[in-house]
């Protein structure tokens, strides 16, 4: 719960919602994992059109101050997208674990890129202009068909992202909320989350993961395999970004944080 006297204050990190969706602050000594869109941001078609409350970044700061750093953003989302939202000093692992850096901003590991991607991408760049709504996200490790704003659309583009990856054994199909993405295989959020749990500051602490989507699934299963456990959004949060944020942020409440 806030301190007495937080209202009073500019409110720079607390969301009205529905307080009975919020989960138990989170201890200090977690590890802390967050997946971005879906999760800390409500979903947005054109992904570019997302909206990062003006208080998150300093909340995520803050949040990483009380962790002893030990926090994480893991998204498919690419690595200069997640800085131009949140700002440097935070460990990310962007585009589902292919890039892999620490809150110093040491690159630890990255994945060669695959010319099969870039050969597709004049072919996907043309069935979504003749698709109104569709649209094609290019990324360096992963092009990503979105049809949020045309399901129609959604069986074509499923068999087209097939077609193309067929010939390729290095790249894999990820389903998404109204997307599907063709990535190069070998990375996932799972593994992104394992890695740094044998890292500083992460090792040796309680790893907490949040995500709301198919793409997360296996980093909530490997959080608990680690003795900790995670979150989703629907299940946990009623489907309210504005929620985990507000959780968050009782999270820093709860011992004088706010």
């Amino acid at each position: 719960m806030a301190k007495k006297g937080c209202v009073a204050r500019p409110c720079d990190h607390f969301e009205i919602v529905n307080r009975s969706l919020i989960q138990p602050p989170l201890p200090p000594e977690n590890a802390v994992f967050l997946d971005i869109d879906g999760t800390l941001l409500d979903l947005a078609s054109p992904p570019t059109a997302v909206i990062v409350p003006p208080h998150l970044p300093r909340l995520l700061q803050r949040l990483s101050q009380r962790h002893g750093g030990a926090i994480a953003l893991i998204s498919g989302r690419a690595l200069a997208d997640i800085d131009g939202m949140f700002g440097p000093g935070f460990a990310v692992a962007a585009e589902h674990g292919a890039v892999l850096r620490d809150a110093s901003g040491e690159v630890l590991s990255s994945t060669l890129p695959s010319s099969a991607l870039a050969g597709m991408a004049d072919e996907l760049r043309a069935a979504v202009a003749a698709k109104p709504g569709a649209l094609l996200e290019e990324k360096k490790y992963g092009l990503v068909l979105h049809w949020r704003g045309s399901p129609e659309h959604a069986g074509a583009l499923i068999e087209l992202a097939a077609k193309c990856a067929a010939a390729h054994p290095e790249l894999v199909l990820q389903a998404a909320h109204d997307a599907l993405e063709i990535r190069i295989g070998g990375t996932d959020k799972a593994s992104a989350l394992e890695t740094f749990m044998s890292l500083a500051p992460f090792t040796g602490r309680v790893p907490v993961f949040v995500g709301d989507d198919l793409t997360d699934e296996a980093a909530i299963a490997r959080a608990a395999m680690l003795g900790g456990y995670g979150l989703h959004v629907h299940r946990s949060f009623n489907g309210s970004p504005a929620a985990v944020r507000a959780w968050l942020a009782a999270s820093l409440a709860d011992e004088g944080g706010a």
